[in-house]
């Protein structure tokens, strides 16, 4: 039996809306129609002659399935993956990537070519990941980055959609992840998505302490990320430099690294994040490293 689908048509003097969607992506919209129209009607709604009562429901939402005549448009992918497996494949670290694959997860897999901040967070509770301390901005950074574009308002709420350069980015980094990876598989002689021309080598550092903040560096310039804990750090070092220190070695680098880094406390774990002394530390290294 084919999925249903809904289709929410609205039509009041000049006032026309319609959406289609899944139920619940209907029914969100429902609300927020209903909200709009009973300013419209206010009029309506107060005493007068030959008026009494309530103004009858303008609108209703129509249940289709997909064998009905008019069926809404497929999206091009086969199946809606599980929202945690997808999440998994991603290489994704910061809160802006991770609301703008939610987003994609809903235009492409959920066939919501629009939606709210709110709908964003609801996507992220429903793959129960941490939501963004702040959704709306979030949000914000992926529009700053034309990833996401603003195409209207529901009610005081913002409308958004994905770009083509936002999906293109999610595909693109859907189609580079490898099926399987062998976890043995130690790169330390290409690294190019670290940028090791702009950023601190970490090869060729020989304090434990700058090789450490290097990964914090390059993550906040390349990745957007702004902290990482020490086991973070830890797994990218062994990683992609092959580096023979242990995970309790780095984490008393970092500790001991003060002021140039500023321990904070995210998710229930310690995480370390560069201040302006350590930024100003790690370029004065990459200015001698050039």
């Amino acid at each position: 039996m084919g999925q249903e689908s809904y289709q929410l048509s609205v039509r009041y003097k000049d006032f026309e809306y319609a959406v289609a969607g899944d139920r619940e992506f209907v029914e969100e919209h429902d609300k927020v129609v209903q909200s709009y129209l009973s300013k419209m009607m206010k009029d309506d709604l107060k005493p007068g002659p030959g008026r009494r009562g309530k103004v009858p429901a303008t609108f209703e939402i129509e249940k289709s399935s997909p064998s009905a005549p008019k069926p809404l448009t497929q999206s091009g992918s086969a199946e809606k993956p599980d929202i945690q497996k997808y999440l998994e494949k991603l290489p994704l670290h910061a809160e802006w990537q991770f609301t703008l694959a939610m987003a994609y997860y809903l235009s492409h897999f959920k066939q919501q070519p629009s939606f709210t901040a709110k709908m964003v967070r609801k996507q992220f509770r429903e793959a129960r990941h941490t939501v963004p301390n702040n959704i709306h901005l979030s949000v914000h950074t992926c529009v700053k980055k034309g990833y996401l574009q603003e195409a209207g308002h529901q009610e005081l709420q913002k409308i958004y959609e994905v770009t083509e350069s936002g999906l293109a980015y999610i595909q693109t980094l859907l189609s580079n992840m490898p099926k399987e990876q062998d976890e043995t598989r130690i790169v330390s002689e290409d690294t190019p998505d670290f940028n090791l021309e702009n950023n601190p080598d970490p090869r060729v550092l020989e304090r434990v302490e700058d090789q450490a903040l290097s990964i914090l560096y390059i993550y906040m310039k390349e990745f957007d990320r702004q902290h990482m804990s020490a086991k973070e750090v830890y797994d990218v070092l062994k990683s992609h430099f092959d580096t023979e220190h242990s995970s309790k070695a780095i984490q008393i680098a970092l500790s001991r690294s003060r002021p140039l880094v500023e321990k904070i406390k995210h998710e229930g774990q310690m995480h370390y994040m560069l201040t302006e002394n350590g930024i100003d530390h790690m370029e004065t290294l990459l200015g001698n490293q050039v």
